[in-house]
Formats: C-alpha cells, structure tokens, sequence
C-alpha cells in the first residue's frame, strides 16, 4: 500500500516542477527568438491553462497528504505552512491575469509568486515528512 508520505513527495514534486516551469519559460523566451514571438510569459493562454492544470493536481495530492500527516502526528504547523503555501499558488493562479491586465502585477511579479508559494508548500510537505518520522505514534508508520 501507498503511505501518504509518497503523496507528500509527490506534491513536492509537483511544485518542483510548477518552480522549474516558471523559471525556464522566461529564459528560454530570451535565449530563443523564435519563442519570443510566440509566448509570452504571463499574457498567453498557456500559462493560465499550465497552471490550472497543475493546481488540478497539486490540490488533492497536497491535501491528502497533509491531512493523513495530520492524523498520524497531530501537528498543525505542517498544514499551515502547506496550505499557506496552496493559497499562495491557488490566488496567483486565479488572480494573476486579471491583475496583470490592470496593471497591478506584473508578469515578473507573478513569477515571483508562485515561486515564493511554491517553496512555501514545498516546506510544508518537507515538514509534514519529517513531523511523521519523527512521531513514535503506530499510525504513522502504518500504510494507509
């Protein structure tokens, strides 16, 4: 059976990856002209889809895994920091074009935080790992 440690390693790496996406894109935009002309960081259809699609993921991984950590430990920090880093990449991912377009953020802004929140749910899963090795409780070791 699957302990919800591997879900907690699996939203790490799905946020990894929304991390690595955020970073490359902008780079390879720069370095390549042909992409410049075609995407555009922040303004095009691709990014908005790219991250809800992800979120589509990340969001029941992340909070099957905090809570079955929960359970296990009973700590709440773990699903603080996770969450606070959820709502973080959720409200960018829902807000950011229409800020962008109003001028309230900016593309790079944007980046910004979703890197931010995405290191902050990456923690909170690091943390929801080490909170159940750390627990003596039977259940933590226990698969689900």
């Amino acid at each position: 059976m699957i302990r919800h440690e591997t879900f907690d390693r699996f939203a790490i790496a799905l946020s990894s990856l929304c991390a690595i996406h955020c970073i490359a894109l902008p780079i390879a935009a720069s370095v390549t002209p042909l992409l410049i002309s075609t995407v555009e960081h922040g303004h095009d259809s691709h990014e908005f889809w790219f991250h809800q699609f992800i979120l589509f993921f990340i969001i029941p991984v992340s909070l099957f895994a905090l809570v079955a950590g929960y359970r296990c430990h009973r700590k709440n920090l773990p699903m603080l920091i996770g969450g606070l880093g959820l709502c973080i990449l959720v409200t960018v991912a829902l807000f950011a074009e229409p800020l962008i377009h109003n001028h309230l953020l900016s593309p790079t802004g944007e980046t910004v935080l979703t890197i931010i929140g995405g290191i902050i749910h990456a923690a909170g899963h690091i943390s929801n790992v080490l909170t159940t090795r750390a627990s003596h409780n039977a259940r933590c070791s226990a698969a689900l």
